[in-house]
């Protein structure tokens, strides 16, 4: 297969959904020969915060003169970004490399009779091992897709495993992983073998992480400044500046501190004082909390589309934007909690520019209204994101906030570039 019939392989896989458990991943990198074997690892699960953690150690480890891979999910603007090493995403030649080498082993399955076969995410999950090994990464940063305990990246060996990181937990994913957060951190504990780094959490999930072979919980960093270009603060004694919005990235970034500090003490000598600084600082995250400039207004992409990422969302624009005129762009799926994530922002959404998600899980444009106008006065109906988009870059707001969805952002970005 070529790059883009590999994608549309993965893509064809896709639909055949998720399904959590050890066996069929662990038969797959058996006929691979175990890639994951003597990749040394650090492993981040959570409900939400995941792929920023990722981001910010990435970011540390390489300036420190590592060759890092790093696996998250999802991709928001290209296939590609599943797979990082040293930050960006790999080419189409090395995706088609390790997806075809992959695919071949899951058709050989199939022609066997195999009764398990792997899904998509197991092919990619495989592909991300076999990838960091022969392309000699010196360290992996893996995020889990689902839960912990039986998601197909829990094949970790415990010896190669040089920390887990748990960011924040909270209800997403009940139909799979429980409807207590006791019962969620039970799942996402499932990846821990010795070292923890999290922060204090609900007394429930606090429960569960205090069984942790070592435990390392980040101590109250405290705000110094936050403005549309990033937030300040001081951890430990120490000055530290992001570029991401968000307090709730001040807490993220601590794990991603501890984190570092942890693995120099295991040997990883190169990371300094400095070289934290400079890698929080350097750091940013596709789609989430994104901003960029369009003509004279900002525009923020944020894919959030949980209650608890909505919230997030809400209060880092009630922290960078007060006093700002704003204006919102809006679509999601028809499975999420639409009603939570509109309830979360209630008190903020004046304008709404709304249009279905383009995809199949998107909510029709009708329906998708029917719900916003419980939650703004003043809600928009259009043909699609690029024009939502459109349409807000013509009114009076300065900040355009895009959110929803992590499928509505390539769309987004795709307006800003014509916009811009």
């Amino acid at each position: 297969m070529n790059y883009s019939e590999c994608v549309a392989y993965m893509q064809n896989m896709s639909k055949f959904g998720t399904v959590l458990g050890l066996d069929t991943i662990k038969a797959l990198l058996a006929r691979l020969d175990n890639p994951q074997k003597g990749l040394k690892c650090v492993h981040v699960a959570g409900t939400n915060g995941k792929g920023s953690v990722c981001a910010y150690l990435t970011k540390i480890l390489t300036l420190a003169g590592y060759k890092v891979g790093t696996f998250n999910s999802p991709a928001v603007f290209s296939y590609n970004e599943r797979f990082l090493i040293n930050g960006k995403a790999v080419s189409d030649e090395l995706v088609t490399k390790y997806i075809n080498r992959v695919a071949q082993e899951r058709d050989i399955m199939e022609k066997q009779g195999s009764k398990n076969l792997p899904t998509s995410f197991e092919i990619e999950v495989a592909a991300a091992f076999l990838m960091f090994k022969e392309e000699k990464c010196d360290i992996a940063v893996v995020e889990t897709g689902m839960g912990g305990r039986l998601d197909a990246t829990n094949v970790i060996d415990p010896e190669d495993k040089l920390l887990s990181i748990i960011t924040s937990i909270s209800f997403d994913h009940t139909e799979y992983l429980g409807n207590t957060l006791q019962a969620i951190a039970k799942e996402k504990f499932g990846i821990v073998t010795n070292t923890l780094i999290t922060f204090e959490q609900n007394p429930e999930v606090m429960e569960v992480f205090n069984k942790a072979p070592k435990l390392i919980l980040t101590k109250e960093a405290k705000m110094s400044i936050a403005t549309l270009s990033g937030i300040a603060f001081t951890y430990k004694g120490h000055f530290y500046r992001l570029s991401m919005l968000g307090e709730h990235q001040i807490q993220n970034a601590t794990l991603a501190i501890e984190a570092a500090k942890k693995l120099k003490w295991l040997g990883y000598n190169k990371i300094t004082k400095d070289v934290i600084q400079e890698g929080l600082y350097k750091t940013n995250w596709p789609g989430r909390l994104e901003k960029f400039k369009v003509n004279n207004k900002i525009v923020i992409l944020d894919g959030a589309h949980n209650p608890s990422g909505a919230r997030t969302l809400h209060d880092a624009i009630k922290l960078h934007c007060p006093n700002t005129s704003i204006s919102y762009v809006f679509g999601a799926f028809k499975d999420k909690d639409i009603n939570g994530v509109l309830y979360a922002m209630r008190d903020l959404l004046s304008t709404m520019y709304i249009a279905k998600a383009p995809t199949d899980r998107g909510l029709d444009v009708d329906s998708l209204k029917t719900i916003c106008s419980k939650y703004s006065n003043n809600v928009i109906t259009n043909a699609s994101i690029k024009q939502a988009l459109e349409n807000a870059l013509k009114d009076d707001s300065k900040v355009v906030v895009v959110f929803g969805s992590l499928s509505i952002l390539s769309e987004a970005l795709e307006t800003i570039k014509e916009n811009g």
